[in-house]
Parts: C-alpha cells; structure tokens; sequence
C-alpha cells in the first residue's frame, strides 16, 4: 500500500508518518531484545519492571489501534473506495480482517493481563546486592540496585461488573451500553 499515490483521499505525509511509527515500532522491539539479551543487558529487576512497564503500555496501545484499522476500512468500504485484487467480494475479505483484528484484540488484551501478572508478581523483589554471574567483569557500582528507568505506573482500574452479573469482555473498547454483553 505504501506505493499506491491514487487513492481517494490519501494524505501521503500523514500515511508517511503511520508507516514510519510502524517501522519504528519493529525497530524498538528489535533493540529492546538486543538490549536485554547481551551480557550485563539487565542490571537488576528493578529493570525488568520497567522493561514490563513499558511493554505493558505498548500492548495495551495496540488495541485501540487495531481498532481504529478496522474502522478505517470499514469507512472506506462504506464510501465505496476499496476494490480486491482478485474481484473477490469485499465483504468476505473485510469480514475475515474483523475476525481476526478481534483475535488480535483478545490476545492482547490475554497478553497485557499476563504482563500485568508479571509485573505484580516481581514488585517486591530486588537484587541482593551480590554480583551477577554474568561473565562479565564486576561493575564497581556497590549499589544494591540501579534506580528504575522509567516511571512506574499505577495498575490500571478494573471494570466494574455489568448489572446482569455477566463479565464484560475486555477487548471491546467502546464505552457504549451492550458493547460487551
């Protein structure tokens, strides 16, 4: 899609800029996986809660952008600007990108609880103060543990439960009446 100009209604800086954030994205989790793979990538847990922190708001982020992709083509297809490939029918296409944009959705909600999960489980723990056997050679920092790198952040507040005593579906995004029952 990046080569395609012709569009109705296509704002080429702004589709610049969603296809960069995109590469970035993949080029954060590229480094971050460099970074806390490699000897002496991690310092203490104090680390890896952030780390979590951090790939926590990121997955629950994704979301709200799968949904707004899906509503993109869904208004596209409403004013008539999609067409496929092979002359397949539309809707069949857009219906099995929905089915699965809501698989995604559900798995990362899944994902972002477990994140969640992990992060509450190591809150409490922090390094000895003995020195890591890594290979590496002793650091001359004597401090138990390196301050966090980044600002911890509240859990975020649990839905309440619906009158009808059923559990809202997490994945759903909309504030409105019904949207999970």
């Amino acid at each position: 899609m990046t080569d395609d100009h012709t569009q109705v209604g296509r704002n080429p800086q702004t589709d610049y800029e969603a296809e960069q954030s995109a590469l970035e994205l993949e080029s954060a989790v590229r480094s971050l996986n460099r970074a806390v793979g490699q000897t002496g990538g991690l310092a203490g847990p104090a680390t890896v809660y952030a780390v979590l922190d951090a790939v926590h708001a990121a997955t629950s982020g994704l979301d709200s952008l799968l949904l707004q992709l899906q509503r993109f083509l869904a208004r596209q297809h409403a004013a008539g600007h999609l067409t496929h490939d092979h002359g397949a029918p539309l809707d069949e296409a857009l219906d099995a990108f929905g089915r699965a944009v809501l698989h995604a959705r559900h798995l990362g909600a899944g994902c972002g609880e477990a994140i969640d999960q992990a992060r509450r489980a190591i809150n409490h723990v922090h390094s000895s103060g003995l020195p890591h056997k890594t290979g590496a050679p002793p650091s001359c920092n004597t401090a138990a543990e390196p301050a966090p790198t980044a600002p911890r952040r509240r859990a975020e507040p649990r839905a309440r439960q619906p009158e009808n005593g059923r559990p809202r579906a997490r994945w759903f995004g909309s504030s409105r009446k019904g949207a999970g029952a």
